[in-house]
């Protein structure tokens, strides 16, 4: 399925698996935003600062469905790649099996600790109790969650990337519609949204895991295989460290975020906070599609030794990630004022909104450098070069700006944080990728 002779064709492979996987991640983006909508028009400013506060805790399951999903998905392709179908099975095999503990595990340990984690942040009753309450159901049903972003990484892997789209656009109507059922004809409020969410994320699961339980795959679910190797277990979780903290740093961002958006602007601050956060994440999100898009076929091309093939797909996505990003930031500064009016909010929070938006235009094109960089290194195996990049950012890049803009601009160094923190770590993948550029490719590998 990898298999190309020319450029030409490497071309469309790469379009291929990108478009699809940018169209999963654009689809997620918009699954928040309608949340966001709906919470904006039947819940107001409260749900949506409320929301903002509670989401970054339920990516941390968000995470390790990632983990688990993109680690197996590349050992998946790598043992394809040098026609070891047999392995292949038996790695699919142990990721359920991590992903069936992994859920039972989230659910049990994350559910009683959301009250005590919110408790952290100092905001009204009703923006707390709101919090606590999208919090507390979105955790109790997190196995879906996990389940849904473990199989989406198994299901691309395996080669039907368009499928794995058409799965997250059923997920996303299936949200719109209990969306509108749930906070505007019956008017259940920030219960009625968490629980859209959950229950779209069940349906979502059910189908990504009905792929490979129906036959159907490429590579199959034998009950002959079912018992998961230790081994591989181990393995699936090292290739999985670098996409795990790709998600973890997405929560650490938010909450970090939060902190000072509060401490430098109050509730109001948090709340703009939150449209910023429905926004952003989207461009970031397609910077993220192009990444994983890439990553089965250098796994692939890596473990079938086509050197010249897999460093020319992530030339592909460096230049796709520019012209992404580029397109993202204008697309963004022409709509600063128009994105706090979709969510229902006007006055001095409107303001504060179109501004944070404002100010994080210059994030995208550095961004996804850095995460296809991440991506081809998390794909070929080198973890701490791929671990550098993926914590980097949220454990010293972004902290550092966060806690040292805001002494000097107010609310205004909040959101520029971000900016200034991606800029740094597109500075360090400029020295990774030249270290990396003098490996010489062998001319077997290159195209005739």
């Amino acid at each position: 399925m990898f298999r190309t002779s020319n450029y030409r064709e490497l071309v469309r492979l790469f379009f291929l698996f990108v478009l699809p996987s940018i169209g999963s991640q654009l689809l997620s983006g918009v699954y928040i935003i309608v949340d966001g909508y709906f919470v904006g028009r039947g819940v107001g400013a409260s749900g949506l600062a409320a929301i903002g506060l509670a989401f970054p805790f339920t990516v941390f399951v968000t995470a390790i469905g990632a983990g688990i999903g993109v680690g197996g998905g590349a050992l998946m392709s790598i043992s394809v790649g040098r026609g070891r179908k047999f392995l292949a099975e038996r790695i699919l095999v142990s990721m359920v099996s991590i992903m069936l503990c992994a859920s039972v595990l989230t659910a049990v340990v994350f559910t009683p600790l959301c009250g005590t984690l919110l408790s952290l942040y100092v905001v009204s009753d009703e923006v707390a109790a709101f919090a606590y309450t999208y919090a507390w159901i979105l955790l109790l049903t997190s196995p879906a969650q996990l389940i849904t972003m473990s199989m989406l990484g198994a299901v691309r892997n395996d080669g039907f990337p368009r499928k794995a789209m058409y799965i997250i656009v059923a997920g996303v109507v299936f949200n719109m519609t209990f969306d509108w059922l749930l906070v505007i004809v019956f008017p259940l409020g920030i219960t009625g949204a968490a629980w859209a969410t959950a229950m779209s994320q069940m349906l979502t699961a059910v189908l990504l895991f009905a792929h490979f339980a129906a036959g159907k795959s490429h590579t199959r679910l034998l009950m002959k295989n079912l018992r998961p190797s230790k081994i591989l277990c181990r393995k699936i979780l090292s290739m999985g460290i670098s996409p795990f903290g790709v998600q973890v740093a997405a929560a650490l961002t938010l909450i970090m975020h939060n902190w000072q958006a509060l401490a430098y602007g109050g509730d109001l601050g948090v709340a703009a906070y939150a449209v910023v956060a429905y926004i952003v994440p989207v461009g970031v999100m397609l910077q993220e599609g192009i990444a994983e898009g890439i990553q089965p076929m250098v796994s692939y091309y890596y473990g079938a030794s086509l050197y010249a093939r897999r460093r020319l797909t992530a030339k592909l996505g460096f230049t796709s990630a520019i012209c992404v990003g580029l397109v993202c930031s204008l697309l963004v500064y022409l709509s600063d004022m128009a994105v706090p009016n979709f969510f229902s909010l006007d006055g001095e929070v409107a303001q504060i909104a179109a501004r944070g938006i404002l100010l994080s235009v210059p994030l995208f094109p550095f961004l996804g450098i850095a995460k296809v960089c991440a991506s081809y290194f998390q794909a070929v195996g080198k973890m701490g070069n791929a671990s550098l990049l993926t914590y980097g950012d949220p454990f010293i890049l972004l902290p550092t700006a966060l806690w040292t803009l805001p002494i000097f601009f107010g609310l205004d160094g909040v959101w520029l944080a971000m900016p200034a923190a991606n800029i740094a770590l597109f500075a360090l993948f400029i020295i990774m990728w030249r270290r990396e550029e003098r490996v010489k490719l062998p001319l077997a590998n290159s195209f005739i």
